[in-house]
């Protein structure tokens, strides 16, 4: 990650946290074995009457717990060509992006995710609310000064009350307040 305005511990947190997203090891390999397998599982979508916005959105799924974000972002992409409101392959376009460290993309996506057609798979809108405002404090800390970050953080604050009205979770609770007492000391 580059470094940032914010420090690293809430990025931290909005990364893990807030994204639901696993701390990715960054030695962590796959084998050619799965590498192939994941480009035939590609090839075959396009290839058969499977070639659907959630088959693709599958497909972006995968690659991003195989931690291959530039191929999930182009799963994804093809989901959001067939169905351009699909919010779960908007939000997982978005937790892609943000690992290759493009937070303005992200929160691009997280926010038309958010207007989009309510299909969060297994998860809920509160997650979406999460995604944004995460992706938000990571856009926040790429700016030079707190002039600048402030009102994408007070967005993101916004964003973190919307997912706790819809899902009270401590987690949420906590990195709400530590953002709301960061605004604070920056303002």
């Amino acid at each position: 990650m580059k470094p940032h305005l914010l420090g690293s511990g809430l990025l931290t947190a909005a990364a893990c946290l807030c994204l639901e997203m696993p701390v990715f090891a960054t030695t962590a390999a796959y084998s050619e074995l799965d590498a192939e397998l994941a480009v035939n599982a590609s090839i075959q979508i396009a290839q058969t009457a499977e070639n659907t916005y959630d088959a693709w959105g599958n497909e972006c799924s995968n690659l991003v717990e195989q931690q291959r974000f530039s191929e999930a972002i182009a799963a994804c992409d093809r989901a959001i060509t067939l169905k351009p409101d699909y919010s779960l392959g908007l939000t997982n376009r978005c937790v892609a992006l943000l690992q290759l460290d493009r937070y303005q993309d992200a929160v691009e996506s997280c926010r038309r995710a958010l207007t989009g057609d309510g299909n969060w798979g297994e998860r809920t809108e509160a997650s979406g609310w999460l995604n944004f405002g995460g992706s938000l404090i990571l856009f926040a800390g790429e700016k030079p000064s707190p002039n600048e970050a402030i009102p994408l953080l007070q967005q993101a604050l916004l964003a973190f009350d919307k997912s706790l009205e819809i899902e009270p979770a401590p987690n949420t609770r906590q990195l709400r307040n530590e953002l709301e007492k960061l605004i604070q000391d920056l303002s």
